[in-house]
């Protein structure tokens, strides 16, 4: 009896460089094939160049590096054969073209450079061999662990493959990137581009970057902040920035999307620390860096550094100051060269509201706690906490009214 076997079909294949090794896939409703074959054309003339049968399980078939030539076009056919050699039919034929890898990089950018500035003005050099063109490009920011901070919008004009990364932090550590897509749908890349920031002003804040939408009718604000998730099951409570911890003896763990890595200035801030506690742990495989607190009979609190060192512990303890539970108290932690420092300061004048500034230009005068909101084209004015409202709701307010914010 004579078994019919299903027909394959060619799995899309995206234009690739001749030059390296290239994987070809088949879709199959058939039974198990036990080998398969791939043939390839020359897409003008027809004439095979590649015609190979292998015996493999996997519905691929990977074709050596310089088999074919790059800037021509191709059509490719596979069949499958099962347990007893039989033969499907042969699939239709797919046509596919080779290209060079185009050139695609940051033009005057190295990896591991030093930007001198909290912006940089990316451009990208791009020269494909048989005039390929891009359709479209984004550009990414990531922090030192590669995590994504922030990405621009998808860009289509190949004459103008630039863009401007903006608030970069200073003494950091982050990665660019640029992704992209040619006509033909061949992927190019720049790979992560290391760069760290190293410039003599860094800013008060950080910056807020507004951005108008006229055909929506709203303004959208981004910064270069991300957001952590942490660990665990519990569900804690975010208010104005914080999270209470009060009555938790587990507290909140995060062990991913950061690292701490030389070199650091931690800041740690909170409310209610006139305690006995532990307040913070920083832990790697080995050693454990721990800040805590002991609250004295008198009302006053010290606040404790204890880092290992291999043979014992490097211990620093502040001094012991008197605060209120509701007053903003500031931890700062330091290490430069293995030396550690550390320095307690509390704010008794803390407001979980602030000022914003609107404008182009850094605020002359800011308070501690004020907001830049970087507009282009407007001279910088400051807006009152005062004089604001700001809206938490899904729907927009009916009674906002000018310099109040909506999220």
């Amino acid at each position: 009896m004579k078994i019919e076997m299903a027909k394959p079909t060619v799995n899309k294949i995206a234009p690739f460089d001749a030059s390296v090794d290239k994987t070809f896939s088949f879709s199959w409703a058939g039974s198990q094939p036990y080998a398969n074959r791939l043939i390839i054309y020359n897409a003008d003339s027809m004439e095979p160049i590649y015609d190979r049968k292998i015996s493999t399980f996997p519905h691929t078939h990977t074709l050596p590096a310089s088999t074919l030539t790059n800037g021509k076009k191709w059509a490719a056919q596979f069949q499958t054969f099962d347990v007893d050699d039989t033969a499907s039919e042969l699939s239709d034929k797919s046509y596919f073209q080779t290209l060079k890898t185009p050139l695609f990089y940051f033009y005057g950018l190295e990896n591991g450079q030093i930007l001198q500035s909290a912006f940089y003005d990316a451009q990208i050099y791009y020269l494909q061999e048989d005039y390929e063109d891009i359709q479209s490009f984004k550009f990414y920011l990531y922090d030192g662990t590669k995590t994504l901070l922030s990405e621009s919008e998808t860009m289509y004009d190949s004459t103008k493959i630039r863009y401007q990364y903006k608030g970069l932090d200073n003494h950091t550590v982050y990665y660019f990137r640029c992704h992209g897509m040619t006509v033909n749908g061949m992927e190019i890349d720049t790979g992560y581009i290391q760069i760290y920031t190293d410039y003599r002003r860094p800013g008060k804040y950080s910056i807020i970057y507004a951005e108008n939408d006229p055909l929506h009718g709203y303004i959208k604000y981004h910064t270069n902040i991300v957001v952590i998730q942490y660990n665990g099951s519990k569900a804690f409570h975010f208010e104005n920035g914080m999270i209470d911890l009060r009555g938790d003896n587990e507290g909140i763990y995060y062990d991913k999307g950061f690292v701490i890595d030389g070199d650091f200035t931690l800041k740690l801030r909170g409310m209610y620390l006139n305690q006995t506690a532990t307040i913070l742990e920083l832990r790697n495989t080995k050693y454990s860096i721990i800040v805590s607190s002991y609250l004295y009979e008198d009302g006053t609190t010290r606040f404790k550094l204890d880092v290992p060192n291999g043979l014992g512990h490097y211990i620093l303890y502040s001094d012991a100051i008197a605060f209120n539970p509701t007053d903003m108290v500031c931890v700062w932690i330091r290490k430069v060269n293995d030396i550690y420092q550390l320095e307690i300061i509390a704010d008794p004048d803390y407001v979980d509201t602030e000022n914003i500034w609107y404008g182009q230009q850094m605020p002359p005068t800011p308070d501690v706690y004020d907001i830049w909101v970087d507009a282009p084209n407007l001279f910088t004015y400051p807006v009152n906490k005062d004089d604001m409202a700001a809206f938490y709701s899904e729907e927009e307010p009916p009674d906002a009214d000018i310099n109040d914010i909506w999220n």
